[in-house]
């Protein structure tokens, strides 16, 4: 009762103090906002040469140290081009097809995004448009930038799916089987459109830090496929490395980290992870490898449960944390002499290994809750929801099927040498082989044959429980409410299910419709009655917020 007295007592206090801070919050950013209108945000030659280690005199000792050093690996290695693209024509000859149609495509600026069906961009793709509405954002200070609106049907998901730039394998691997430069001018003018059309903290595709470090992995990806190419001239590099350190700044400058962090986090941390490795000549690149693979950790523990199972209430953002998870650590294992000794923790399993034991464990419960999920045709359950949401596409961009996550199992299997990933993988997928390479094929043909017979498996702590015999499978919903959860993906599916039997999913899951053109559609195919559960009195489990 006395605390209930002092609070009513100082509540106007209170008030008035929050009103001062959210004026302070927008004074802050009009004055940010004038200082980036008056002075350039952009990396000059002289703070390019100051970010490295101190031993460039001038850019082009810079430039050829780039092209000429080997003290760190990436996924793809031009040296194993030719046994690489060997490997592809024999274990996997529609991809070549695929991949070189898809690149033609890019090539020609049409893009499939969301269902959209092929569109046109046009011969300079603007980066800020909603081509579905026609909606195009004003090149504000970022922080300034609103990107919904209720009256307005425009989804920034557009633009931002584009310009994460998950193409830019697509026209790697078609250059790898083809040979043609043309690949690598497109890479190049997107780049350098890109860099020009989106100044430093300037439009909307700055304000999302997940977009701005998908789009740096990306980038990353596909300068590793071309980087050996005449088409790279020194003056491109310059550029490409003055907006990776952009990136990189902007990425550990606005973190979206806050009390309940979620994918967007990890995205901003594999990200950094990703610039970290790649590029230790930055002066902060030790800083961001290091923190990267310290918060990895943490959130391991924190968004991942016991038993394995992300806990924002989706599949599919399951598969997409999942490879956040694989992908940034993989790629810290290939250069673990990056990292000090025991890093990791007490408890690393080796000599320079970043990562600690109970760390790794958990990323393989991870894959066997991707094994135990699918249904027995291959497919994921839709439960939660569902944005397309990948870091990287390593096979058939135009046509991937979004709800097949067996790949995550070929490299668990590879991963974890475990033959049960492997059965249940059913091959070993190309998006796996880009990521494990040579080495992964053979270790992945090497792993005994697996006697595994799926069975019913309960997720106790994740709430989720299966039901299986052979063809009949049953998935039911029954994910606690964890006020230390993210609630954003998560749909009013308690007790709701889904079921296959024969080669037949008979009761389903309605999916995800958008997430921010039509948000009354959107609460309405995430409510309690577009699921397959009881209703009460017309009332929702949890109530939705109006945004």
């Amino acid at each position: 009762m006395k605390h209930a007295q002092k609070l009513t007592k100082y509540s106007p206090y209170i008030t008035i103090y929050k009103i001062l801070m959210q004026v302070f919050y927008r004074v802050g950013i009009e004055v940010e906002s004038l200082i980036a209108h008056l002075f350039s945000t952009h990396i000059s030659d002289k703070q390019f040469l100051e970010s490295f280690t101190g031993f460039y005199e001038n850019t082009n000792e810079t430039i050829k140290h780039i092209r000429e050093r080997k003290q760190h690996k990436f996924f793809v290695q031009t040296f194993d081009k030719i046994m690489t693209v060997d490997i592809i024509k024999s274990h996997y000859p529609r991809s070549i097809e695929s991949a070189i149609a898809d690149a033609d495509q890019i090539c020609e600026h049409i893009f499939d995004l969301f269902g959209s069906g092929d569109v046109y961009l046009g011969e300079n793709i603007d980066w800020h448009v909603d081509f579905k509405t026609g909606w195009r954002w004003k090149p504000k200070y970022y922080k300034k930038v609103h990107f919904m609106d209720l009256t307005n049907p425009y989804d920034v998901k557009v633009p931002w799916e584009l310009n994460q730039y998950r193409h830019f394998v697509t026209l790697g691997k078609a250059y790898w089987y083809t040979g043609d430069e043309k690949y690598v001018k497109e890479f190049v003018s997107q780049i350098e459109n890109w860099i020009k059309s989106n100044p430093p903290k300037f439009g909307v595709n700055w304000v999302c830090t997940m977009e701005v470090a998908i789009r740096a992995v990306n980038w990353i990806w596909g300068y590793y496929f071309f980087k050996d190419s005449s088409s790279l001239t020194d003056e491109f590099i310059i550029k490409f490395l003055k907006s990776m350190l952009i990136h990189g700044r902007h990425i550990m400058g606005n973190l979206e980290k806050g009390k309940i962090n979620s994918n967007h986090y990890l995205s901003d941390l594999a990200g950094i992870v990703y610039l970290g490795v790649m590029f230790p000549e930055f002066k902060e690149a030790k800083k961001w490898r290091e923190f990267g693979v310290s918060e990895l950790i943490k959130e391991m523990d924190n968004q991942v449960y016991s038993d394995g199972v992300d806990y924002e209430g989706s599949t599919c953002y399951h598969r997409l944390v999942t490879e956040l998870f694989i992908s940034a650590t993989v790629l810290c294992l290939k250069n673990r002499l990056m990292f000090e000794d025991g890093f990791g923790g007490e408890k690393s399993t080796s000599k320079w290994f970043p990562f600690p034991d109970w760390y790794m464990q958990r990323l393989e419960k991870m894959i066997e809750y991707v094994m135990y999920y699918t249904k027995p045709d291959g497919k994921a359950p839709q439960i939660g929801d569902n944005d397309d949401g990948r870091l990287h596409i390593l096979s058939n961009y135009g046509d991937w099927d979004r709800l097949d996550h067996r790949y995550i199992l070929s490299m668990g299997a590879v991963l974890f040498e475990n033959p049960d990933f492997k059965k249940m993988a059913g091959e070993f997928h190309e998006e796996a082989f880009w990521l494990f390479g040579i080495e992964g094929l053979e270790k992945f043909n090497s792993l005994p044959e697996s006697n595994i017979e799926l069975s019913s498996k309960a997720f106790l702590h994740s709430g989720i429980y299966i039901m299986r015999d052979k063809d009949l499978y049953v998935i039911i919903d029954c994910i606690p409410n964890n006020p230390k959860a993210p609630t954003g993906h998560v749909h009013n599916s308690r007790l709701s299910f889904e079921l296959y039997a024969g080669d037949t999913t008979f009761i389903v899951d309605p999916g995800t419709y958008v997430y921010t053109a039509d948000y009354k559609m959107r609460n309405l195919f995430r409510s309690t009655a577009y699921h397959n559960t009881v209703v009460i009195d017309g009332q929702e489990m949890n109530h939705f917020d109006s945004v």
